[in-house]
């Protein structure tokens, strides 16, 4: 099995580099039941030739200006890797990429584009920002230069796509630019097929049910995913407190004026049907409880932890608050899918740092869980879950592995004893800075927020999955990198791990 990009619609989170502290190949193996473009290559080639390919978000920063636009950055893999050689910067003067940064083959020739969101600077220096959604459409060369959707898509900045309705057709769920969508509903969906010039067959905005007025607020995130088995896309939306319009109404229950969540939950279901996304409330509760921390909900993502075909919801939360150090560490809780709905089937599988096999000391405020993401590293055909610690040791982070199980149904990681990588295969895994073999080191004050940036790739080809990781305060802020760790039968190797830095893309931060 390889799942580089196992649903319908990946979200890979945008990494603001040192401005922020949070981010058909010979012998490849296919994966069963992975999303295909029409050609039948992966969703993570945006070239066609056979190795995936790594897209981020990098924003520089100036000593005199602080942070500036971020730069969308492309680097295509080969047979040793990521190539920074091998890349693609867009440079806009004050184009600020805000992502997510979302792959689909919009255009339905069989390969991958990359679909997000940017603000623009208008020609006057006092011109107010535009936002936009953009495509770059992917080709054997590589990826074009990104172009505005039209038609009903102006205003609006990507969130998710899949196929909502399931005619085969990539959708964009999106919402305004301002937050609102002057009264037509804060977030609306692009339906495809998408013409020749980006203009999708119809939009509609999102209801909170078939009889419901359009949402008047923005989520923070969306995840997409094929909960139910039904070919059609599913999305769980998420709402965080004290970031919306001044105007939206007070929660009985919770944050005052400001409060983007809708007035009864922080986290909505929306199931794809054959006319499109429709609420769905039943599993809310719990998913609010999965995700919940005291400043509001994480961001989930999806992905078939268990092997059986149904995308699985991946939620990080904050874990059980209350005495001693393990509390409130941060745990992951697999929402299992099924045929009849999102955790309408097996129970729930919960991982945090106190469990047996668990490397490492667990502590309060830690993140656990966090940018969680599914695929094989092992090349065994189980699926295996990479997890970020990014407030581990005062904010310098960490990655850890957690195998595919090789009992009960051999897909999701069961607990057990940890195992050296470099002695036996199996063991879950901890890797940082500071482990042998990595380049760099941890700063000693904290914030490199070394992390995973999802999803898992296979940019060299091999038929196992690899980790890309970085970290955005290394450096004291000032350079950033980038780790790449191949995937192998033993887990992720640290005897070839490579490093590049955006100064290797052409991007150097300014110091004066």
């Amino acid at each position: 099995m390889r799942a580089s990009v196992p649903v319908a619609a990946v979200a890979v989170s945008v990494l603001l580099l040192a401005g922020c502290s949070e981010g058909g190949h010979e012998g490849r193996r296919p994966a069963e039941g992975a999303t295909k473009g029409a050609a039948g290559a992966s969703l993570g080639d945006f070239n066609g030739d056979g190795y995936d390919d790594f897209a981020t978000a990098i924003r520089p920063t100036s000593a005199s200006r602080g942070p500036l636009p971020a730069r969308l950055a492309v680097v295509y893999g080969g047979a040793h890797g990521l190539d920074p050689h091998h890349r693609l910067v867009v440079h806009g003067a004050e184009d600020d990429y805000v992502g997510p940064l979302l792959r689909t083959d919009l255009d339905r020739d069989g390969f991958t584009d990359l679909v997000t969101a940017r603000f623009r600077h208008g020609s006057s220096p006092r011109a107010e920002r535009t936002g936009e959604t953009v495509v770059l459409r992917g080709g054997p060369r590589g990826l074009a230069a990104p172009r505005p959707l039209g038609g009903g898509a102006a205003g609006f900045l990507a969130l998710a796509v899949g196929d909502f309705d399931g005619d085969g057709a990539a959708d964009l769920l999106t919402s305004a630019a301002d937050g609102r969508g002057a009264g037509r509903g804060a977030v609306r969906v692009l339906y495809g097929p998408f013409g020749a010039k980006a203009h999708p067959a119809r939009t509609a905005p999102l209801r909170t049910g078939p009889a419901d007025r359009p949402r008047r607020s923005a989520p923070a995130t969306a995840t997409a995913g094929d909960f139910d088995g039904d070919h059609r896309t599913d999305v769980v939306l998420t709402y965080r407190y004290g970031v919306g319009p001044a105007d939206e109404p007070q929660r009985p229950d919770g944050p005052g004026p400001g409060d983007t969540a809708p007035l009864d939950t922080p986290v909505t279901l929306y199931r794809g049907g054959p006319k499109g996304l429709v609420r769905d409330k039943r599993p809310e509760a719990r998913l609010a409880h999965a995700l919940g921390t005291e400043d509001g909900p994480r961001e989930p993502a999806a992905g078939d932890a268990d092997h059986d075909g149904i995308d699985d919801l991946l939620a990080p939360g904050q874990g059980t608050l209350g005495p001693g150090r393990h509390h409130g560490s941060g745990r992951l809780t697999v929402v299992h899918g099924a045929k009849a709905g999102l955790g309408r089937g097996r129970s729930d599988l919960t991982v945090d740092q106190s469990g047996p096999g668990m490397p490492g000391d667990a502590r309060r405020g830690d993140g656990f869980g966090g940018s969680p993401a599914v695929g094989d590293i092992t090349g065994d055909g189980r699926p295996d879950l990479v997890v970020a610690t990014p407030e581990k040791n005062n904010g310098n982070g960490r990655l850890t592995l957690l195998p595919g199980s090789r009992h009960g149904r051999g897909g999701e990681y069961a607990p057990g004893p940890a195992k050296s990588p470099h002695k036996e295969p199996g063991g879950v895994q901890s890797l940082d800075l500071d482990t042998p073999g990595v380049p760099g080191r941890h700063t000693p004050y904290g914030f490199d927020a070394f992390a995973p940036q999802p999803p898992l790739l296979d940019v060299d080809g091999d038929g196992y999955d690899d980790v890309i990781a970085a970290a955005p305060g290394y450096g004291h802020g000032r350079t950033g990198g980038f780790w790449i760790f191949r995937g192998t039968d033993r887990g992720l190797s640290t005897r070839d791990v490579r490093r590049f830095t955006p100064a290797d893309l052409g991007i150097r931060f300014r110091t004066g």
